[in-house]
C-alpha cells in the first residue's frame, strides 16, 4: 500500500495510509507517487475540516492532478464541490497565494491558471491587432509568390495566406496532405517581399524531426524555383534554421527555466511554428511571452489529430480562429484505394460509425490481404500478419539483397553507387509501418517490434536490414526523436565491416555507430501512433488492442489512417473500431470560452 509519509515515519505514525477510495483513484487514473502526495499535502493543510471532509478534499485534489495528467488543465466542480471549497479559503481562491483557483464552475491549480489567462490575454491581443501592411501590399506580394511557387499553390491555400496575415496571430490548420508546407511557405516567402529580412523569420516546431522535415522542405522548394528573385535567395541564404520551440525559447531539458522572458525578447518579426497541436499549454504560455508585441505568430498544425502529450489543447481551442484546409493531396484520390482512404479519415475524423461497413474491406485471414485501400481483418490472424508484413517489407529478395551488402565508408562519405544502395534499402524499410496504440500490452509497439525483430533473426542489438528509430534528440548528430534509419553492414578504411545505423542527412547520409547510441535508439519496426505525427508511409498496418485503453480515441486513429498513402489496414475487433472512432479524447480548457468573451471568431 502506498504510504504518503513513507514507511519509516509510518511505524511512528500509524494510520497515515491514504485511504482505500483515494488508491482506487491513484490506481484507476495511473496518478504517479507524486502528485498523489501532493494532493495529500494540500488535504493535510486543510484546517477545520472534519476527517470525512478532508478525505473528500484529498479526492477533490487527486481528481483535479489526475485530470491534468490527463491533458485537462482544469476540473469541473459539482455542487458538493464547491461547499466543500466554500470550507477553505486558505486553499483555493481567486487571490495571489492560494495553491488552488476556484473560477466559478472550474478548478485550477494555480500554475495552470495563470498560464491559460496570460495565453488567453496575449492571443487576444494578437488576434485583435490589424495587419502591419495594406490589402493592397498583400495582394502584391501574393501574386508575385504564386508566379513562380513551384508546386503552385491553390486558391485555398492562397486565401488562407492573406487570412493569416491579416492580423498578429495567424492560425492554420488542415489534415494531412493538404499542403500546409507550402502554404507555410508562400506565406514566408510573401514575409520576405513585404520587407522581413530572411534573419528575422523563425522557422520551428515542437520536436527536432518536424523542425528538419520543415526546413528540409522549405529549402528544398526554394533551391527548386526556376528564377528566384532576390528575397527568395535571401531566405535560402540567410533564413535560419529551423528549430525546436525548446531551442528557440532557450529552455533547459527539464522545462523549469527559460533565458527569454518578456523583457528579453525574441528577436525575430515573425515566428511560423508547425505541428502545433503538439504544443501543450505551458509552451505556448513561454513562446508568447518571449515574442515582440508586434510580431507576426503563426501557428499551422491539425486540430483533430492527437494534442500535445502534456496539459493543454491550445491548438484545438483556437478551432473557431482558424483557416481550415479542406482539399487533400496525399492519397491519390483518382484511385480507388486512395479515395477510400481519404473518405474512412474523414469519418473517423467526424465520428461517423454508420459509414464504416462501406468503407472497410473485410477479410477473413490474412492471406486475403490485398494492401489497397481499407481492409479490416481480426485479432486472431495478428501473428500471421505481422509474419507476412515482415515477409513483404524486410525479408524479401531485394531487401535482403541490398541488407547483405557490406557498404563502405571513405573519407569523403559514401561511394555513389552505395548511395544508391542506401537509398533503395531505406525506401523500402521506409515505405510501410506497423502503428500501435500503445506503447506496452501484447498490441503495443515494444511487444511488435520484439515480435519482429525475432522473426528477421533474434538476438541482442540490431541486424543488417531492421529499420532504426531514434529515441530522444542528439543534437551532435543532427539526429532527432522519431527519426527513421536503417542498420547496415559498414567498413571504414582500415577496420574490419561492423554492424553501423544509417540515417540520411542534409549532406548525405550519415553512419553511426550503435554502441555510441546506447538508450536513444530501437528498433523501427512498429511506433505508436503519436510517434507517427507528421510522418506518411505507402502502407500502415494498424494494431488495436485487445482490450479497451484509454488511448484509443478517434484522434489516435485518425491520426493513423491518414499516415497512409495507399494502404491501411486495421487488426482487431469491430468492436475496438467502434470504440476508437466513438471515443473522443476530451480534455477540459478554458481557452476558447474566455478568449471568445475578448474577441469574435472568423466569419
Amino acid at each position: 500500500m502506498l504510504l504518503p509519509v513513507g514507511s519509516a515515519q509510518a511505524r511512528l505514525r500509524p494510520g497515515m495510509a491514504y485511504p482505500q477510495e483515494f488508491l482506487d483513484l491513484v490506481l484507476e487514473s495511473d496518478l504517479d507517487e507524486t502528485s498523489a502526495f501532493l494532493a495529500w499535502q494540500l488535504a493535510a493543510m486543510a484546517g477545520g475540516l472534519s476527517p470525512a471532509e478532508q478525505n473528500a478534499f484529498l479526492l477533490l485534489c487527486g481528481r483535479l492532478l489526475a485530470a491534468e495528467a490527463q491533458g485537462s488543465t482544469r476540473l469541473a466542480l459539482t455542487l458538493p464541490d464547491r461547499a466543500l471549497i466554500a470550507r477553505v479559503p486558505e486553499l483555493v481562491s481567486s487571490a495571489d497565494g492560494a495553491p488552488l483557483v476556484n473560477a466559478g464552475s472550474h478548478l485550477y491549480t494555480r500554475r495552470s491558471y495563470a498560464c491559460e489567462t496570460r495565453v488567453v490575454a496575449a492571443l487576444a491581443k494578437r488576434l485583435d491587432r490589424p495587419a502591419a501592411w495594406t490589402a493592397a501590399d498583400l495582394r502584391s506580394a501574393l501574386e508575385s509568390v504564386a508566379a513562380s511557387a513551384a508546386p503552385p499553390s491553390s486558391a485555398e491555400q492562397q486565401a488562407a495566406v492573406l487570412k493569416a496575415l491579416a492580423r498578429g496571430a495567424g492560425i492554420i490548420s488542415g489534415g494531412p496532405g493538404t499542403g500546409k508546407t507550402t502554404t507555410a511557405l508562400t506565406l514566408v516567402r510573401c514575409l520576405s517581399r513585404l520587407g522581413i529580412p530572411a534573419n528575422r523569420i523563425a522557422l520551428c516546431a515542437p520536436t527536432g524531426k518536424a523542425a528538419s522535415r520543415m526546413e528540409d522542405d522549405f529549402r528544398r522548394r526554394l533551391a527548386a524555383l526556376a528564377d528566384p528573385e532576390p528575397a527568395d535567395r535571401a531566405l535560402l541564404l540567410e533564413c535560419p534554421p529551423a528549430q525546436t520551440l525548446h531551442r528557440l525559447l532557450g529552455m533547459s531539458g527539464d522545462l523549469r527555466a527559460s533565458l527569454h522572458a518578456a523583457d528579453e525578447p525574441l528577436p525575430f518579426h515573425a515566428v511560423v511554428v508547425d505541428e502545433s497541436s503538439m504544443v501543450d499549454l505551458v509552451m505556448m504560455d513561454r513562446l508568447l511571452a518571449a515574442l515582440v508585441e508586434q510580431a507576426l505568430l503563426v501557428l499551422l498544425g491539425d486540430a483533430d489529430q492527437l494534442p500535445s502529450v502534456s496539459a493543454g489543447s491550445v491548438f484545438r481551442d483556437l478551432g473557431a480562429y482558424a483557416i481550415r484546409l479542406e482539399r487533400g493531396f496525399r492519397t491519390d484520390t483518382s484511385s480507388a484505394a486512395g479515395r477510400q482512404i481519404a473518405v474512412l479519415a474523414q469519418a473517423v475524423r467526424t465520428g461517423d460509425l454508420a459509414a464504416l461497413p462501406n468503407l472497410c474491406s473485410f477479410r477473413r485471414d490474412a492471406t486475403q490481404i490485398h494492401h489497397e485501400g481499407v481492409e479490416h481483418v481480426v485479432s486472431e490472424s495478428r501473428a500471421d500478419l505481422l509474419q507476412r508484413h515482415h515477409l513483404r517489407h524486410y525479408a524479401n529478395a531485394e531487401v535482403s539483397k541490398l541488407s547483405r551488402h557490406v557498404y563502405s565508408l571513405r573519407s569523403d562519405g559514401f561511394a555513389p553507387e552505395d548511395t544508391a544502395r542506401l537509398d533503395a534499402l531505406a525506401a523500402r524499410t521506409a515505405s510501410a509501418r506497423v502503428l500501435a496504440v500503445t506503447r506496452e500490452r501484447a498490441t503495443g509497439a515494444s511487444r511488435t517490434n520484439e515480435y519482429l525483430h525475432d522473426l528477421h533473426g533474434g538476438g541482442p542489438g540490431f541486424l543488417p536490414g531492421e529499420p532504426v528509430l531514434m529515441l530522444r534528440n542528439d543534437y551532435q548528430r543532427g539526429l532527432w526523436n522519431g527519426d527513421q534509419g536503417v542498420a547496415i553492414l559498414l567498413r571504414r578504411p582500415g577496420r574490419p565491416s561492423a554492424l553501423a545505423v544509417a540515417f540520411r542527412s542534409r549532406t548525405g547520409w550519415l553512419a553511426v555507430d550503435p554502441e555510441s547510441l546506447l538508450g536513444a535508439l530501437g528498433h523501427g519496426y512498429a511506433i505508436t501512433a503519436h510517434k507517427s505525427q507528421g510522418s506518411e508511409f505507402d502502407e500502415v498496418l494498424i494494431l488495436l488492442p485487445d482490450h479497451p485503453s484509454p488511448l484509443l480515441t478517434r484522434e489516435l486513429l485518425y491520426t493513423a489512417v491518414s499516415r497512409a498513402r495507399r494502404s491501411v489496414v486495421l487488426c482487431g475487433s469491430r468492436e475496438m473500431i467502434n470504440t476508437g472512432i466513438g471515443t473522443r479524447e476530451m480534455r477540459d480548457s478554458g481557452v476558447a470560452a474566455r478568449l471568445f468573451t475578448l474577441v469574435m471568431p472568423n466569419t
